[in-house]
C-alpha cells in the first residue's frame, strides 16, 4: 500500500516530473519537492508553485529521502555519478527513464560508500498529465517491497500502478508505456476517414471524439467484455460487419500482436544498450 513521502527531490522538469509534481500537490499532506533543472525559465516556473528549485543535483538529492530521476536517458552516464556523489544508504532512486535497467542505474550511482543502491525503475505514461495514467513498478536487486510502496505514493495521484518483475518492464513499455500513441494513431486513421466522407475536420472530431470517449466508458463500466459488446453493435450482414471484415482481412489482431511485440523488442534493445 502506499505510504507517506516526506521529502522528494525530482532530477529534471520535463512534462512527465511535471505531472508527478503537480499530483503531488495535490495530496493532504504534499512532502516537500526540490526540483533540479539546468534551465532557468523551468526553475522559475516550479519555484513560482511553492517548490524549492537548484540547478546543482548533488544539492538536490542532498535534500531528499526520495529522488525520481526524470531525464533523458542519453545523459544519464553524466548525471548518475553526480547523484551518487550525494547518496547515501538511506535515500531510494526511484527512475522513469525508458529502456534502462535497474542494473545500470545501481552501477551509476555506486560509490565507495553505498556499494548497493536502493533503486525502482518506473515506466509511466503520459495520460498521467491529467491524473489518469498508468505506471509499471519493479524493484531493483537492493529495493524491497517498502521502497515499492513509497514509488506508487509518489505516482499514486496521477496514475493507476502495476507491480511488476522487472522482466516484464519491457512489455509493460511495449503495452502502457507506447500505449497511449497507438490511441492517438488510431483516433488520427478515424477522423481522416470521416473526412474522406464529407465531414469537416471539426464535425469529424467531434464524431470520433465523442464516439470514442462514450464507447471506452461503456467499455469500462460495463466490465471490460469487449467481444460482448462488439458483438451487441455487429449485425450479420449489417454496416458494422461490413467494417470489420475489412479488418479482419488485414489480419487486424495479428497486426496489433505484431506491434506490441515490436515495441518489446526495441525496448529489451535498449536496455542492452543501456548495460555496456
Amino acid at each position: 500500500m502506499p505510504t507517506a513521502l516526506s521529502s522528494v527531490a525530482v532530477i529534471g522538469g520535463g512534462n512527465m516530473a511535471t505531472a508527478i509534481i503537480k499530483g503531488l500537490g495535490a495530496l493532504p499532506t504534499p512532502p516537500r519537492v526540490t526540483v533540479s533543472e539546468p534551465d532557468p525559465a523551468k526553475r522559475a516556473l516550479f519555484a513560482s508553485q511553492g517548490h524549492h528549485t537548484v540547478a546543482d543535483n548533488r544539492a538536490a538529492v542532498a535534500a531528499a529521502d526520495v529522488v525520481l530521476l526524470a531525464i533523458k536517458p542519453q545523459v544519464a552516464a553524466q548525471v548518475l555519478p553526480e547523484l551518487g556523489a550525494a547518496w547515501t544508504p538511506a535515500k531510494l532512486l526511484i527512475s522513469i527513464l525508458a529502456g534502462t535497467p535497474t542494473a545500470a542505474l545501481q552501477a551509476g550511482l555506486a560509490t565507495g560508500a553505498v556499494a548497493a543502491p536502493r533503486v525502482v525503475r518506473a515506466m509511466p505514461n503520459t495520460p498521467m498529465a491529467i491524473g489518469l495514467g498508468m505506471v509499471g513498478l519493479s524493484a531493483g536487486a537492493h529495493a524491497g517491497a517498502a521502497d515499492l510502496d513509497l514509488a506508487e505514493s509518489l505516482f499514486a495521484p496521477c496514475a493507476k500502478v502495476l507491480r511488476v518483475s522487472e522482466a516484464k518492464m519491457d512489455a509493460i513499455t511495449a503495452v502502457s508505456g507506447s500505449g497511449p500513441a497507438y490511441f492517438f494513431r488510431l483516433a488520427e486513421a478515424l477522423v481522416a476517414g470521416a473526412m474522406g466522407l464529407g465531414f469537416s475536420r471539426d464535425e469529424a472530431v467531434l464524431l470520433v471524439g465523442t464516439t470514442g470517449t462514450g464507447s471506452w466508458r461503456y467499455l469500462v463500466e460495463s466490465g471490460f467484455d469487449a467481444a460482448k459488446l462488439r458483438e451487441q453493435v455487429t449485425s450479420p450482414g449489417g454496416t458494422t460487419a461490413a467494417a470489420l471484415a475489412v479488418l479482419t482481412a488485414a489480419g487486424f489482431d495479428q497486426l496489433w500482436a505484431d506491434a506490441l511485440a515490436a515495441a518489446e523488442r526495441r525496448g529489451r534493445e535498449l536496455a542492452e544498450a543501456a548495460r555496456k
